[in-house]
C-alpha cells in the first residue's frame, strides 16, 4: 500500500491497523477519527463499546464457575483462536483450554484436546458463518473420545458466526464478546446473540 501511494499526485496519510486485543480495536477507531476529522464521533463510539465490554466483565465476575473453553478456528487441521479470542473468553468468565492473548492462532493435536476436557466448545471457523461452521461438526464427531468430552456430554457445543463476530478486528468483536458470555454463563446473560449469530448444538438454540 505504501509503495503504491508513491505514484499518487498527492501523498496520502497511511494508517496501519493491526490490532491484537479488543482495546487495540477501540484505539484504531480513535486513530481513524483523528485522521479523518471525526474524532468526536470516534470517541462517542468507543465510549459506548467500552461500556459494553465493562458490563460483560462486571456481570461475568459474579459467576460461581469459570468453565474450561475450547475455541476452534479450524478443524482440519485443528487450530485454536489467538489474540482477542482468548481475551474474549477471559472477559466472559471462562478459562482457555488453549490460546494466548500474546500469540496468534496455532495448531493443536487431538490428544491435547481430549486431555484438556473442555466444558464448553465454540466452533468459530475463520471467516465463515454458522451454516459453514455446522459442516465441521461431523468431522469432530468422528474423532476418538469426542463423545466423552464434558462439553459434548452436557450439550455445550456452540457454533458462532465467526465472519461477523470473532474473525475480523472491528467493532463487532464486542458483540462477539457478548455472545460468548451468554454461551459460558446463560444463568447471567440472555438475548445477547443477534439473529443468525450463533447456534447451540444438541440443545436450545442461542439464536437462529
Amino acid at each position: 500500500m505504501a509503495e503504491a501511494s508513491v505514484s499518487l499526485p498527492k501523498q496520502p496519510q497511511i494508517l496501519s491497523l493491526d490490532p491484537q486485543y479488543i482495546g487495540d480495536v477501540l484505539e484504531d477507531i480513535r486513530r481513524v477519527g483523528r485522521a479523518t476529522g471525526t474524532e468526536e464521533a470516534a470517541e462517542s463510539l468507543t465510549a459506548r463499546l467500552q461500556a459494553r465490554i465493562d458490563a460483560v466483565a462486571a456481570q461475568a465476575s459474579r459467576a460461581d464457575t469459570r468453565p474450561r473453553v475450547l475455541h476452534l478456528e479450524w478443524v482440519d487441521p485443528l487450530m485454536c483462536g489467538g489474540h482477542w479470542v482468548p481475551e474474549m473468553v477471559e472477559l466472559a468468565g471462562g478459562v482457555n483450554c488453549f490460546g494466548d492473548k500474546e500469540k496468534g492462532s496455532f495448531r493443536l493435536e487431538w490428544a491435547e484436546v481430549v486431555d484438556s476436557q473442555p466444558e464448553v466448545i465454540i466452533l468459530m471457523p475463520c471467516g465463515f458463518d454458522v451454516k459453514r461452521g455446522l459442516q465441521d461438526v461431523p468431522l469432530l464427531g468422528k474423532m476418538e473420545g469426542w463423545a466423552t468430552l464434558p462439553a459434548v456430554r452436557n450439550n455445550r457445543l456452540y457454533v458462532i458466526d465467526a465472519a461477523a463476530y470473532t474473525s475480523r478486528s472491528g467493532p463487532r468483536l464486542v458483540t462477539g464478546l457478548e455472545i460468548v458470555a451468554e454461551m459460558l454463563h446463560p444463568e447471567l446473560f440472555s438475548g445477547m446473540a443477534p439473529e443468525a449469530g450463533a447456534l447451540r448444538m444438541y440443545g436450545d438454540l442461542v439464536r437462529t
